[in-house]
């Protein structure tokens, strides 16, 4: 009796370990679908290669869907689309087919796509992304009716969605049908959703078709709406260029560059063109990349013809990598010139082969020659 006693109480204390432990294992691809979640991909992908998928009452549906999620992360589109349609063959839900259709297009695979969401049934009709994915594939297929006649079938469907008409303006815009797109953007801006994307997109659309103005005016409408938007103001910057008005297309980015800093190179070259080489100057040494500041330097310099200062910049130029740049060499050796450096010059002159930097050296040389013999005709 004690013997028996003993093995009752033993066998007791022992079930909580085994069904500790069968959990353990059953509970690996809820583990895995939290790490997908939380977008720990790596984590999730070992997790799911300690998933035996023989394993008898395994949900297989999930365990592939998985799969093909992790995979779809990590840009191994190929095998993503094969898990997803394991997961489909297991009895998978739709959300899985809008996922495979996607993969596919990725892969290039479009017709195989088309043929999927066409499988998709009346629920996933309901979906706003089935209409997007159709429609790209017949487009990516040259179907272009097709697919403009699938987003107007959709925004019928959809009245309050923008993003159908959205779509076919980017696609007029794609194949160059700037007029078109203009007109259909117009609609768009009318309505409560529009975005400051969709202005600049508008806009630019205009001014490729030559209608300047026009654009000027809906790109100045949306600068209003959106004041802050860095995409608007660079479309109005050059539909300003465009217009023949480089000095408003420069201050317009200046303006904008204290939000955007990345803008000040811009707006410099723009100030520049516009013959304003001091107040480019002076937004150049706001320019947050320093090797872009340094490059834009120079040719600053070189217009405003302060040699001197160009030719202070060498071990700079020389420390950012930007002396094997040929035309950097140029304009330093030219600064050398003009300082009366000539033996300087011509050690940047050396490395030039550039055919036509190597004819303007050839020149210099020539130039630095004449000098060396009639030294009255270079003074001054």
């Amino acid at each position: 009796m004690p013997l028996l006693a003993g093995l009752v109480l033993a066998l007791l204390l022992l079930a909580p370990v085994l069904a500790a432990t069968d959990a353990v294992e059953l509970d690996h691809l809820a583990l895995a679908a939290r790490l997908v979640a939380d977008g720990e991909y790596a984590r999730a992908e070992r997790v799911l290669g300690q998933v035996d998928p023989q394993e008898e009452g395994l949900d297989l549906a999930s365990y592939h869907t998985l799969r093909a999620r992790v995979a779809q992360e990590r840009g191994r589109q190929d095998e993503a689309a094969q898990a997803y349609e394991a997961a489909l063959a297991h009895g998978a839900g739709g959300s899985v087919r809008l996922r495979l259709a996607q993969v596919l297009i990725e892969l290039g695979r479009h017709r195989q796509a088309l043929d999927v969401l066409g499988k998709a049934g009346p629920d996933l009709d309901e979906a706003v992304a089935t209409w997007l994915l159709r429609a790209h594939a017949q487009w990516k297929l040259g179907r272009m009716q097709a697919a403009m006649d699938t987003l107007d079938e959709a925004a019928a469907r959809f009245p309050q969605e923008p993003g159908f008409r959205r779509r076919q303006v980017l696609y007029l815009i794609e194949v160059g049908l700037y007029r078109e797109a203009a007109e259909r953007g117009r609609q768009l801006l009318q309505g409560s959703g529009a975005r400051a994307a969709d202005y600049a997109a508008l806009g630019t659309a205009l001014r490729r078709a030559g209608a300047v103005r026009e654009a000027l005016a809906l790109l100045e409408a949306g600068r209003l709406a959106h004041p802050q938007d860095a995409a608007i103001v660079k479309a109005l910057a050059q539909a300003w260029l465009d217009h023949g008005a480089p000095l408003a297309a420069a201050s317009l980015l200046a303006g904008q560059a204290s939000l955007h800093p990345e803008l000040y190179a811009e707006a410099a070259e723009l100030f520049r063109r516009a013959g304003h080489p001091r107040r480019a100057l002076i937004l150049n040494a706001r320019v947050p990349d320093p090797v872009r500041k340094l490059r834009q330097r120079v040719g600053l310099l070189l217009a405003l013809g302060h040699y001197d200062a160009l030719v202070g910049l060498e071990r700079a130029l020389h420390r950012a990598g930007l002396l094997e740049d040929q035309e950097i060499r140029y304009a330093l050796a030219y600064a050398q010139y003009r300082a009366g450096a000539f033996a300087e010059a011509e050690r940047h002159l050396v490395p030039i082969s550039r055919p036509d930097l190597f004819r303007k050296a050839t020149e210099l040389r020539r130039l630095m020659q004449e000098c060396a013999d009639r030294r009255w005709a270079c003074s001054g």
